[in-house]
């Protein structure tokens, strides 16, 4: 099936996280194209064709071969850290090695747009310890014209055999003390041996938006290869927005310069509809969709979405 290229039915609607506009660094755009589309794997294959890079963009997966010399890498998804406030914004992970020997793990802070090494560490993990760190004790990460630091972390073991895995776990909390929230989830596997890595081209994920009870739902979004933010640029991600009865009801396209960012259910989801499903799909990398419902505003439950990879 063949798809025309939709016009805008509504504006381009552009999410910053250290910029204003589509195009700048920190940049997401967000088309609402002017139909819904059920199969999101023939539409990737056509917006591609017709699509223009405007620029050279990095890889998780490459940073990820210089992290560790083994295949098995871990990936904190998004830090922040509200700098400008002691008491703000932190993000914590922790490692665990769940190994009888002691493992020698390099940590690497990396920028949200494109993949930068910002600091390097190198720390020592006893036979099953687990070693917490606070990002906002770690010092010499860039920060944001509203002062706060964002990016991605990626860990590896040093030294053992390529063949390794399973050597590390570990989880991180997104801690806002003063607005008295907290969530968290385990960390990535984006090992390099694609048996154990959690990355995938499709998502599915249900959604809520109101409902009753300021139900919402926010979407962390990791990319391995982000397109650009361009309009010529290819999306970065497309997705099809669906009403409880399975009815297609919106589709986008995001692009983006940015390894991680979120977007709310607000962002995406109609108004007026309250509860469905998403379903989203990278056409030249592959990603993550990691997913938070919310309640009255304060209560929460964090979770990965469902990989769509293979699923007809």
């Amino acid at each position: 099936m063949t798809y025309r290229i939709p016009i805008l039915l509504l504006s381009i609607l552009c999410i910053a996280a250290g910029a204003a506009r589509a195009g700048e660094p920190g940049a997401v755009a967000i088309r609402v194209l002017d139909e819904p589309i059920d199969d999101l794997r023939a539409y990737s294959q056509e917006v591609l064709s017709v699509s223009q890079r405007t620029a050279p963009t990095s890889s998780l997966n490459a940073v990820a071969g210089r992290s560790s010399s083994t295949s098995d890498v871990l990936l904190v998804p998004y830090y922040e850290v509200d700098r400008r406030d002691p008491d703000g914004a932190s993000t914590l992970f922790a490692v665990h090695n769940e190994t009888a020997r002691e493992l020698p793990v390099r940590i690497l802070y990396l920028s949200a747009v494109g993949a930068e090494e910002q600091k390097v560490e190198e720390i020592l993990l006893g036979p099953h310890a687990t070693r917490t760190i606070n990002v906002r004790d770690v010092r010499g990460l860039g920060r944001d014209s509203d002062g706060v630091s964002r990016g991605l972390i990626v860990l590896g073991v040093i030294g053992a055999a390529k063949d390794s895995s399973d050597l590390l776990s570990g989880d991180f909390f997104f801690v806002d003390r003063k607005a008295g929230y907290a969530t968290g989830n385990t960390l990535l596997n984006t090992s390099l041996d694609d048996s154990g890595n959690e990355l995938c081209a499709e998502w599915g994920t249900r959604f809520m938006r109101d409902g009753g009870f300021s139900a919402a739902s926010t979407f962390r979004f990791v990319v391995d290869f982000p397109s650009g933010s361009q309009e010529i640029d290819p999306p970065t991600a497309v997705g099809t927005i669906y009403d409880e009865a399975g009815a297609a009801i919106r589709s986008f396209e995001l692009r983006t310069n940015l390894h991680t960012f979120e977007l709310a259910s607000d962002d995406l989801v109609p108004a007026g509809t309250s509860f469905g499903s998403m379903s989203v799909r990278f056409p030249e990398t592959r990603g993550a969709l990691l997913v938070e419902h919310s309640g009255f505003e304060t209560l929460s439950i964090a979770f990965k979405a469902a990989c769509r990879d293979g699923v007809e």
